[in-house]
């Protein structure tokens, strides 16, 4: 709400105004039929900017992502034609609301069974089924969501809610009439089904005389990638995953889930090694490499053994969001890799669990 303030003039100075003026202009009711409009035009112009807008994608295979980056994540794709609703529309990235065929990831830990409610405040639904994945909506105490029927270790696909916001390419939507009526884009394909396509590539302009061209285009911004599969390209620490410390759940087997293919961080100089990736658990003693080696990350994970502190594993991450845990008895969950240089593999975590003390 904006609140405008004017200077208050003598009934003098009114009356010499009206000198020059039309009576009609000088009359308190005019007066307060301008206020009155005033408001009018600042109401209309805050519920505006805080409007819905239908917005149509113009090519095939368009990427929509858990953030406004091409590094982010691609949850889904929609098609030519698909209707979407936007809430925020830049020059480079359009925000709209998730689809309700987008999937997305919660752990199961926080969900409680039957009800499918959420059992703690600030539960992050992320776009893939680890914590490296990026946050696409937060969830509160008591929330419902619905799940989906798969499960990926920890992890539980469930639809997404009303705040779930997803970020498409300004290039390849246009708005629409407001009058126009905004369709969910249709279900992406499986994971499994992984296409080669590219993204869109220009249609060429109508010659005179000729109708235009109304197939869909393919879109160009990349080759279309696995929505489950983070991406690999983000060098910087400040994108590193974030570990956080999980309440305790039973261990389940990881031989039954398969070998789900996740490509390392770009930055690991990986051995040519067959079985890079897999999954593994690591329980020990979290602690900081010492600064004057070359370790290949700031955090560890040791266990005495033989009279000395035997590594068992590097642990990949931020070391700003793993110094909580420092010198505290863990179980990290995610993918070993063996790189070049180092004695211990490097664990990439899907998951940091605090270990209790014994009493």
């Amino acid at each position: 709400m904006i609140l405008l303030f004017y200077p208050k003039r003598s009934e003098q100075s009114i009356i010499q105004n009206c000198r020059f003026r039309p009576a009609p202009l000088c009359s308190p009711a005019m007066k307060t039929s301008h206020a009155i409009l005033l408001w009018v035009a600042v109401a209309v112009t805050a519920s505006s900017l805080q409007a819905k807008t239908p917005v149509r994608v113009t090519a095939d295979h368009v990427n929509l992502r858990a953030k406004p980056q091409l590094t982010a994540e691609v949850v889904m794709q929609a098609n030519y034609d698909d209707r979407l609703v936007a809430r925020k529309i830049g020059e480079e990235w359009v925000e709209v609301e998730a689809p309700a065929s987008a999937d997305l990831w919660v752990m199961k830990s926080f969900v409680q069974m039957p009800q499918n409610t959420i059992g703690a405040n600030r539960v992050n639904l992320r776009a893939g089924p680890s914590i490296n994945y990026n946050i696409v909506a937060t969830l509160s105490l008591g929330d419902t969501v619905e799940p989906r029927g798969e499960e990926i270790q920890d992890w539980i696909k469930v639809a997404p809610p009303r705040a779930a916001r997803l970020w498409i390419s300004r290039e390849y939507v246009e708005v629409l009439p407001d009058a126009a009526e905004a369709k969910p884009a249709p279900k992406e394909k499986k994971a499994g089904e992984v296409a080669a396509k590219t993204e869109e590539t220009k249609s060429e302009e109508p010659k005179d005389g000729q109708k235009p061209d109304r197939k869909p285009r393919k879109a160009k911004d990349e080759k279309k990638t696995d929505p489950k599969i983070p991406p690999s390209t983000a060098k910087e620490e400040a994108n590193l995953p974030t570990p956080i410390v999980a309440p305790s759940v039973p261990v389940k087997d990881s031989s039954a889930l398969g070998n789900i293919p996740v490509p390392p961080p770009a930055d690991l100089k990986l051995i040519p090694l067959e079985g890079q990736g897999r999954l593994t658990e690591v329980e020990g003693e979290l602690r900081a490499a010492p600064l004057i080696n070359e370790a290949p990350t700031r955090y560890r994970v040791v266990r005495w053994q033989n009279n000395r502190w035997q590594i068992l594993c590097h642990v990949y991450g931020e070391a700003a969001k793993l110094r909580s845990l420092q010198d505290k008895r863990v179980l990290v969950k995610g993918r070993e890799y063996w790189i070049q240089g180092a004695a211990a593999p490097v664990l990439v975590p899907d998951q940091v669990q605090e270990i209790p003390a014994a009493p």
